[in-house]
C-alpha cells in the first residue's frame, strides 16, 4: 500500500479508511489541489480533457504522458476507462435512471 500510495500523493499513507476516503473525495472534488504526485497531474489533465473537450485531444496530452512516465498500454488503458464512466453516466443520465432506494449517496453517512 505504501509503494502505491506514495506513486499517487505527495502525503504520507493514510492511517485507516476514513482517511483514506477523504483524499479520493479531494481528488473527486478538485484533483489540483489534493496534493497529487506529479506523474499523476498530467493524467488527469488528459481525463478532464477527454470528458471535457474529447475533439481536442492531440498527440500533445499523449507526450506529457508519456514525459510524466506513462506507458502507451497504460495510456490505452486510462482512455478507455475515462470514455466508459463518460459513457455510461451519459446513458444512465439519458434514461432518468435513478440511484437504487437503498443505495447511499457517496459522502453521505
Amino acid at each position: 500500500m505504501n509503494k502505491d500510495w506514495i506513486s499517487l500523493c505527495n502525503a504520507p499513507p493514510p492511517r485507516d479508511a476514513s482517511e483514506a476516503d477523504e483524499f479520493v473525495h479531494r481528488v473527486a472534488t478538485d484533483w489540483r489541489t489534493a496534493g497529487l504526485a506529479a506523474t499523476v497531474i498530467p493524467l488527469c489533465e488528459y481525463a478532464e480533457q477527454v470528458t471535457l473537450r474529447p475533439a481536442e485531444c492531440r498527440e500533445k496530452g499523449i507526450t506529457s504522458l508519456r514525459e510524466a512516465g506513462w506507458s502507451d498500454a497504460a495510456i490505452h488503458d486510462a482512455t478507455q476507462i475515462v470514455a466508459y464512466f463518460n459513457y455510461i453516466n451519459r446513458i444512465a443520465d439519458a434514461l432518468g435512471v435513478e440511484m437504487e432506494p437503498n443505495a447511499r449517496i457517496w459522502g453521505h453517512r
